[in-house]
């Protein structure tokens, strides 16, 4: 069972962040590209209906495409996705979590959100009130711990621009995380 819910937050994921549904044969070319462009990778439109179940043939996908399409939303592979989207019992804190965006205005003060964006970048943010935040760890990028910025939203498939960074000595007036493929994790952290 919890495989299949595994399947599902994939499925539902990468809809999300290629910007598509999965309801028109032309949604599966947006994914294919989406795939493509992010993993260098290719994944067959057929390959992508079948997983969708588009037009009623349905197949579970080798575990070389499962581990594609989760590189593709920033995993290293397949198992972790699923390690990272274990369920506890509760199937709705994870889509709580997984929301496609996060608005400063739903955020209480000291709050943290987890960033990640490709190929492999990963930051903790706190948030410290009026739309700004002090970067609390970073990951393979040039961000640093104490770094802090200004941002309204952060969207998952998106990019993210960050205002006013100050980065040690520097300061720079906007920002862009994401470049190549938008955030492929927006999440509140667990206190």
């Amino acid at each position: 069972m919890e495989n299949e819910q595994h399947l599902e937050a994939l499925k539902r994921l990468l809809c999300e962040a290629a910007g598509c549904e999965s309801t028109h044969s032309s949604d599966f070319i947006v994914m294919m590209a989406y795939v493509r462009n992010r993993t260098k990778q290719a994944i067959g439109v057929n390959t992508l209906k079948r997983f969708y179940n588009y037009g009623g043939e349905s197949a579970v996908p080798r575990s070389e495409t499962l581990n594609v399409l989760a590189q593709s939303l920033g995993y290293r592979n397949y198992t972790d996705f699923c390690e990272h989207h274990q369920t506890d019992g509760d199937a709705q804190s994870s889509d709580v979590v997984l929301g496609t965006h996060i608005a400063t205005k739903d955020l209480r003060l000291g709050q943290n959100v987890r960033l990640r964006w490709n190929p492999g970048r990963e930051c903790l943010i706190e948030y410290l009130g009026n739309d700004t935040f002090r970067v609390v760890e970073s990951q393979q990028t040039k961000l640093a711990a104490g770094d802090t910025f200004q941002a309204s939203f952060f969207a998952l498939g998106h990019t993210a621009l960050l205002a006013n960074l100050i980065h040690g000595d520097s300061s720079f007036p906007l920002y862009e995380i994401g470049k190549k493929g938008g955030l492929t994790l927006v999440e509140i952290a667990s206190e």
